[in-house]
């Protein structure tokens, strides 16, 4: 395995990351019993232990590179997304060393395998995976942990703030200044007119997406208006016809209870209040009530025209049968008496 040395001892790391590949080498690639050689298994070999990091380590490095010149050296082993070169805070110069991201992870292997231990420049560059690379990032000043504001008095805290602050700017100063260094190594760099039109092209579209979404919003607003109007005419019209409803349900409870009341009070007097009866139906007759009973002459012609006309008559006929049916028969003649005179026998 890999034996870590001291930090300081940079030529012996150099020379123990070549002899770790010459041995791994020479155990992948060693021929079998049947004279085969055998195939590289990246898998196998000691680069898996850093599969999750695209970062390398570069050392000593001359110290007239920037990180453009860095860039362009490392390169040729894959595209490179990233060069954080530590820089003195005094001097601004670099330190010699530097952190370089990789697309894609293996071009790290490459880069180890191949540049480790080559000539710069005159110097010996070490290049080493880097496992925990973690660019400084900036902190909220409003965020600073409970157990640390505890110890702090209130001027303390607010000095903590301005200098999370203060090194924010720094950081970003930084940032901009590293990604000018980077693309003007890539060539991708803006002349100060590019950057100015940028500007203003970034403000016009700033511009319009403040106007868009200040439309947008008064369309929602107004959508929400009428909705709210809409939710509460339909409320105030359910109120008002549930009031309505009670209205008649009181007036309804006050007409029971008054009815109620005139009952008990002509119960109390011995009169009972009755409602008049209904009006009875008009006779559907052909006799002179009916005629005279104000049913009408579509009355009489119905009648008429129900029972075959001759009214007259079949009352008339009605009255000579009943007549008949009353008359007494007549009595039979008594036999007539004998000439003698007598009533008794004769003796």
């Amino acid at each position: 395995g890999l034996r870590l040395l001291p930090p300081h001892d940079a030529m012996n790391r150099v020379k123990e990351v070549e002899r770790i590949n010459r041995r791994e080498v020479e155990t992948q690639l060693a021929s079998n019993t049947r004279g085969d050689a055998g195939s590289w298994d990246v898998s196998k070999s000691w680069h898996a232990t850093y599969s999750d990091s695209a970062y390398v380590y570069v050392g000593g490095l001359p110290y007239e590179l920037s990180e453009g010149d860095v860039a362009t050296v490392m390169a040729q082993w894959g595209d490179i997304v990233d060069v954080n070169m530590p820089r003195d805070k005094g001097t601004g110069k670099p330190k010699g060393f530097a952190f370089i991201c990789y697309e894609d992870q293996r071009s790290t292997v490459l880069a180890v395998d191949n540049f480790n231990g080559a000539k710069l420049l005159g110097r010996t560059v070490r290049c080493d995976h880097c496992r925990d690379f973690r660019e400084e990032q900036a902190k909220d000043p409003d965020a600073i942990p409970d157990h640390v504001a505890r110890k702090l008095s209130e001027k303390e805290l607010e000095q903590r703030k301005r200098e999370i602050v203060e090194r924010n700017a720094e950081l970003k100063a930084h940032a901009a200044e590293k990604e000018q260094r980077f693309a003007e190594a890539r060539g991708t760099a803006t002349t100060a007119g590019e950057r100015e039109e940028a500007a203003v092209r970034a403000s016009l579209l700033g511009d319009k997406e403040r106007a868009a979404n200040a439309k947008r919003r008064t369309h929602i607003e107004e959508v929400l208006s009428r909705r709210k109007a809409g939710a509460q005419a339909e409320l105030a019209l359910e109120a008002r016809k549930k009031a309505e409803w009670e209205e008649r349900k009181r007036q309804r409870d006050a007409d029971e209870a008054a009815g109620r009341r005139d009952r008990d009070a002509d119960k109390r007097s011995g009169r009972e209040h009755f409602a008049p009866p209904p009006p009875p139906p008009p006779r559907r007759g052909g006799g002179a009530d009916a005629v005279e009973g104000g049913g009408g002459g579509s009355a009489a012609a119905f009648d008429r025209m129900m029972s075959g006309g001759g009214g007259e008559r079949k009352k008339k006929r009605k009255k000579e049968r009943g007549a008949g049916l009353f008359k007494q028969a007549p009595q039979a003649e008594a036999p007539a008496e004998p000439a003698g005179g007598g009533g008794g026998p004769a003796g």
